[in-house]
């Protein structure tokens, strides 16, 4: 798999979903002795192949080059993808994106699984405190949590996984729950998955 290529389609991707805008957002995926990450300050549906950044595990850009758009820098959030993948060997991809209701719900209240699907593939999520972005102490943090999705209160959702393929459709099955969460909530229904029916779908996985 070209990794660079792949993480430029994904951000495309994420971009034509919804699931961020402009410049923020940032995806990378682990390589053998080094990781790749988005550049910070650059749209994710314009990057190219060779706009992505390359890293060690200090976070350094092993080669800083220009871009369209200036020096191509590791993203700001490069130490909080570099902290998952630490906390998570299993962890190869990572996305971080800022989709509306799943902010938004996120940020004032617990997601709940709606569907059995989303209780099958996004349940259990943590939730971390506003911390701000870019900060040694937002990357601790979410170094620190257990659940492969996790909201960042006041800023968006992390997930990550095996494949950029299987973060980007966690993050829909995520922000789908959350707008069919806040549509119920508004009409005065609370229509969640129970945790016995839950606790059954894991046993099954």
């Amino acid at each position: 798999m070209n990794v660079k290529k792949a993480i430029a389609e994904c951000g495309k991707q994420i971009v034509d979903l919804g699931l961020v805008k402009a410049t923020s957002g940032n995806i990378s995926y682990r390589g053998t002795d080094s990781f790749f990450i988005t550049p910070s300050g650059y749209p994710l549906n314009m990057l190219t192949a060779e706009e992505i950044v390359e890293v060690e595990a200090t976070g350094q850009a092993i080669e800083v080059k220009e871009g369209v758009f200036g020096p191509l820098k590791p993203s700001m959030e490069t130490g909080l993808h570099l902290a998952v993948y630490k906390a998570h060997p299993e962890a190869k991809a990572i996305v971080h994106a800022h989709p509306l209701y799943a902010t938004l719900l996120g940020t004032i209240m617990e997601i709940r699984p709606v569907t059995y699907e989303a209780a099958c593939f996004i349940y259990p999520i943590n939730y971390v405190p506003p911390l701000l972005p870019g900060s040694k102490e937002l990357a601790t943090y979410v170094g620190n949590t257990k659940a492969n999705v996790i909201v960042l209160k006041n800023h968006g959702v992390v997930v990550w996984g095996e494949t950029l393929t299987e973060c980007v459709f966690r993050m829909q099955v995520m922000e789908e729950n959350a707008e069919q969460l806040y549509l119920a909530e508004s009409l005065g229904y609370h229509p969640v998955v129970s945790e016995e029916d839950i606790f059954k779908l894991k046993i099954k996985e």
